[in-house]
């Protein structure tokens, strides 16, 4: 309140009355006493409202601390999705060599974290695609796996809460004549 010392530098010098200081006769300590108690009033409503903010602050940190992380915020996984399609496919691609451990151990940080946010990643090598979440997308001769099973996977299926977010694609194998 920037205007109480103007105000009260231009009001009257306090005079002596009966041997003590008292106020100045025209009721200036009344309009101080007045606007101290208003100041007052303002100052606890002021700290009310902090205090009823900073505890709506505090509820929603504590929402968000312990929300799970979504995709509901507008952010995309597709680059993470295929991310792990690629070190996938690059493990499959070196299967001796040594950087295929921290290969798989980098699909599967990625994977645990994916898992927290509600995806399922898909990835049936070996077995039979199911149609409503794989598209065939290429075939390779195999004597070892039975006809129309996955030989490898191109893109993995993702669901979340059993819903199908991304269709996945794979090779199968036919057999050789």
């Amino acid at each position: 309140m920037p205007w109480l010392p103007r105000f009260l530098r231009s009001q009257r010098p306090v005079v002596e009355t009966d041997g003590g200081a008292g106020p100045a006769p025209d009721g200036t300590a009344d309009l101080v006493q007045k606007i101290a108690r208003a100041q007052a009033r303002q100052g606890m409503r002021l700290e009310e409202i902090e205090s009823k903010l900073e505890a709506g602050f505090s509820d929603l940190r504590s929402a968000i601390e312990s929300a799970p992380v979504t995709g509901d915020s507008g952010l995309s996984f597709d680059e993470c999705f295929d991310a792990m399609d690629a070190l996938e496919e690059a493990a499959r691609l070196d299967p001796d060599g040594a950087r295929v451990q921290g290969l798989r151990g980098v699909l599967e940080r990625l994977n645990r974290f994916l898992v927290r946010a509600g995806f399922t990643r898909q990835a049936p090598s070996g077995q039979a695609p199911d149609a409503r979440q794989f598209r065939v997308v290429g075939t390779v001769a195999s004597d070892s796996l039975p006809v129309g099973h996955v030989v490898r996977v191109a893109r993995a299926a993702i669901l979340r809460q059993g819903k199908l977010i991304r269709e996945g694609e794979v090779i199968v194998s036919v057999r050789t004549t």
